[in-house]
Order: structure tokens, then sequence, then C-alpha cells
């Protein structure tokens, strides 16, 4: 292996093994309170799910006998699960394929849910929707959480169903991500430790009626419950993530914060253009508010692309390699993209950008 082969690798590893630590630190602190795990894990799962993937297709590649000890189950559901990080770019065809998930989501829950009270005038009062705010922002709800978990009918099994499924997932995940990581040094809790749980509150609603309160009214149920999907994702790194203040943890902050912008960034811009002309003023307004704000066309530069790739798939281009070293902070990744920033003032800048963005969506969704 040459000089730049090795580089490459090192540099692969030690990105999926940061990844995968801040991972097993959820984990552990999720299974060691199970009675407060359920909402955190709705959060996260996507994410845990696209490193374990990506972590382990990489390891095939530069350290295949590593690869060989490291097996999961649940592979569809978890293979699912990560591609919906990607929401509208997460297929060929575009956003059509993400809104026939949540058409199949929706009209699975209304089914189960809604006309089936036995005393027909008390149907008026039925719910199909739940949905939770941590610190009164919308983290995540069944239709959200249904798409992110790759369990399509998530949201209309049985509460003690629910409970095995998320954690024979979870213990999947768990066992995985110890094996991956056990010769690592252990950075102590996650986020979870600094979570105040008193504060999430839960409230279920009619979705039929609480979508035509949400973001436009010209919007399609299915359209509106993605957009709740990029509310949420943004929140839970503004509201939850952000109790993590471990140094560790940065480098993977750092990716969890511009691939969650750059897609749902991508996304809005083409919900713009197939559906802008049907928009309100107000709606478009808050559009151009993001897409036009000099942070979200620094992220979605045209370099970005390399960057985001290289978060993803954790294997730098080799353009880059000879410009790279192990001594830099995120190994001067951050500087061959954005040469006016460093690791530091980049991760600054997507903070800002993220509370930034959720707050406008938060703010679009109550109109």
């Amino acid at each position: 292996m040459n000089d730049s082969a090795s580089l490459k690798h090192k540099i692969a590893t030690q990105l999926l093994e940061s990844d995968l630590m801040f991972s097993r630190r959820f984990l552990d602190g999720m299974l060691a309170d199970q009675a407060n795990s359920t909402i955190p894990y709705f959060c996260m799962n996507n994410y845990l799910s696209l490193f374990i993937y990506e972590s382990h297709k990489t390891l095939k590649v530069i350290d295949p006998p590593r690869a060989a000890r490291l097996t999961y189950n649940h592979e569809a559901v978890i293979e699912k699960a990560r591609h919906s990080v990607k929401l509208f770019d997460g297929s060929k065809v575009g956003h059509a394929s993400i809104l026939g998930d949540f058409t199949a989501i929706i009209a699975a829950d209304r089914k189960r849910f809604l006309n089936n009270t036995w005393f027909p005038p008390a149907r008026v009062l039925e719910t199909d929707l739940g949905e939770w705010r941590y610190r009164g922002r919308l983290v995540t709800t069944t239709q959200v959480a249904s798409f992110f978990s790759g369990i399509p009918n998530l949201a209309t099994s049985d509460i003690s169903i629910i409970g095995r499924t998320l954690m024979t997932l979870a213990e999947t995940q768990a066992r995985f991500l110890e094996q991956a990581t056990e010769s690592l040094p252990w950075h102590g809790s996650s986020f979870m430790s600094g979570m105040h749980f008193g504060e999430l509150k839960s409230r279920d609603r009619r979705s039929e009626w609480h979508f035509k309160r949400l973001f436009d009214t010209a919007l399609s149920d299915e359209l509106t419950a993605s957009m709740s999907s990029f509310q949420c994702s943004l929140n839970v790194l503004d509201v939850i993530l952000s109790a993590d203040q471990c140094a560790a943890s940065g480098e993977t902050l750092l990716k969890l914060r511009f691939i969650t912008l750059y897609h749902v960034l991508s996304s809005l811009t083409q919900l713009k253009a197939a559906y802008g002309s049907t928009l309100s003023r107000g709606s478009l307004s808050v559009l151009n508010s993001i897409l036009s704000h000099q942070t979200s066309v620094t992220i979605m530069h045209a370099d970005a692309r390399g960057f985001r790739n290289t978060l993803i798939h954790y294997t730098p281009e080799e353009r880059v390699i000879p410009r790279l070293t192990l001594s830099l902070p995120f190994y001067g990744l951050v500087e061959e993209y954005y040469p006016k920033h460093d690791f530091c003032s980049l991760s600054q800048e997507l903070g800002e950008h993220t509370t930034r963005v959720a707050t406008l969506l938060d703010e679009w969704a109550r109109k």
C-alpha cells in the first residue's frame, strides 16, 4: 500500500470510529434509561443506521478482516432508515418517492385509528397523529418516526409491539457498535445525560385537520408531513444534541449538522421548483430567506458535494489526499473544501445556521 492509500484509509478509519463511538455512547445511555429512551431513539435511529451501514461498507473495502468480524441483523430496516437521512435526495426520482412513503404511512395510520369508535358521534374526537415537543420545539411525530425508522407500519402497531421492535433493533445496533469500538477510549456519557425529560411533551392530533394549519394550505398532506420531517431533524440538532458538550463529539456533530442542512436545503430547493407557483407569498418569502442566506449558499456550493460524500462514505476523494494530514483538525478536510474556514469556524457557522433554519421552519409551520 502506498503512502496516499495508507493516509486515505487512516482518515476513513478515524472518521468512522468517531461516529461509531458517538453512537455507542448514545445507545449506552439509552439502554440504561429505557423509561426515557423511546423518543430520543425515534430522533436518532436514522443517523445510527447511517453510521452503521456506511462504516461497515467502508471497512469491507479498507479493512476486510475487521469488517468480517462485525455483523448485524435487520439489514433491510437499517438500510432503509439510513436512506431517509437524504430526504428528497433519497431516490433517483426525487421527492416523488418520499411522498409515496408518507402517503402510505398516513393512509395506514388513518385506517388504523379513525372511524372505528363504536359510537359514531364520538368519532370526531379520534386522532391519528402523535407529536412530541422538547422545550416547545417539535422533535418527532408518529409519521416522521415511521419514516426515519425504516419501519413503515411502526405507528400502527400496539405500544408493546413498538417497544419490543425498537429494543430488538437497538440491541442489534449496540452489539455492532460495542464490537467496532471495543479498543477505543471511552469519552463519557452522551447528550442523553443532559436532557430534561420533564420538558418532553406529547400531544395527539387529527392529521387531516392539523395539516391544514401547517406551512401552506397549497401543500398536500404528504408534503406537509415531509416538511415536518425537515423541521424535526433540525430541531433535534438544535435543542437535543446541543446538550452534548463533549469535545470528542465535535466531528460527528459537525457532520450531522452539515448533512442535515445539506439535504434539507436541497429538498427545499426541489420543493420550490416543483410547487413554488402554488405557494403563498409568505411561504415563498420564508423559502427565499432560507435558500438565499450566505451560509446556505456556502453549504450548497458545487464543491460541497465532495465534502458531503466524504462525511457520508468516510473515504476522502483521491484528488484531495495530497493536501490532507493527520495532524490537522478534521485532517484538513474543511480547509480543502472551504478555504475561508477551519474546523472551529465551520462548526460554529453550521451550529448558528441550524438554529436559524430550524427557527424559520418553526415560524413557517405556525404561519
